[in-house]
């Protein structure tokens, strides 16, 4: 079972417990706390109690290296292979993958940080998403991943130095390729309490919940020298899982809250 899944087992029996909470309050003689009284009170526990385990994704760098490491052992490089390397066709994994092996043959959950996109209206306590997890020049490829190590020398050097004097980066760069439909944008409307969205306190996250299918993975390495316009030494590593999505939901990780569970993805 997943670290994501466990959580939510965790979220719906505090619900639970806090509708009983509720019902109970609300059979109680007079003098006792009103039934907004004890949904509130019970509401603030369930945040209490969740906020000591945040949710924690799957790691796509490791789940991507496992894939690259599976597929070299699976299949010992063809002379097509070799001219396609030579003229940059993007590798992909073979299809009979032992996706067991690395415990992959599951569903994961991928969670992506959404500082923009998210807006809250208090007047109607209407709370709308509108976030595009595009990567850059990937069309169609939601951007789980980006890493760039290495400073550069725009600026501040001129190509033929570039590479001497240390101006030299190396970016990884790892999506995900949800079916064949490329759909980037999360879209979502729903109603949130002001309370509750005050204890989300601006931390806000895309999880996507999905599956592994054929191919698996894409990988390309590309380098490209210092020019004038970027004098700076780059190789890039761009790698792409493919996916089935199963769901798309809005959470606040840090405090281990399932906001919705209604997002879509569009084009």
């Amino acid at each position: 079972m997943s670290d994501l899944k466990y959580r939510l087992i965790r979220l719906h029996t505090v619900c639970a417990l806090a509708c009983m909470a509720t019902l109970a309050h609300a059979a109680a003689p007079q003098g006792a706390s009103t039934p907004t009284q004890a949904s509130t009170a019970a509401a603030a526990v369930s945040t209490s109690i969740l906020s000591s385990a945040p949710f924690v994704g799957d790691d796509p760098v490791a789940i991507r290296d496992a894939l690259a490491k599976e597929s070299i052992h699976a299949n010992s490089p063809s002379l097509t292979r070799r001219i396609e390397k030579l003229i940059h066709v993007p590798e992909k994994a073979p299809q009979d993958l032992n996706l067991a092996r690395h415990h992959l043959d599951r569903e994961m959950a991928f969670i992506v940080p959404v500082p923009y996109g998210v807006l809250y209206r208090s007047r109607t306590h209407l709370l709308t998403v509108d976030v595009d997890l595009s990567a850059d020049d990937q069309p169609g490829v939601l951007l789980l991943k980006k890493t760039v190590v290495g400073p550069s020398g725009r600026g501040l050097v001129i190509a033929p130095e570039a590479k001497a004097k240390g101006y030299i980066q190396n970016i990884d760069v790892i999506g995900l390729k949800a079916d064949d439909e490329s759909k980037t944008k999360v879209h979502g409307r729903m109603t949130l309490t002001q309370t509750a969205f005050a204890d989300a306190n601006g931390d806000f996250a895309i999880a996507i919940i999905c599956s592994l299918t054929p191919p698996y993975l894409s990988d390309r390495h590309d380098h490209s020298d210092p020019t004038d316009d970027e004098p700076t030494d780059i190789t890039t590593r761009t790698s792409t899982l493919y996916t089935n999505v199963d769901a798309v939901w809005l959470v606040s990780p840090q405090k281990g809250i399932v906001l919705s569970k209604k997002l879509h993805l569009s084009k």
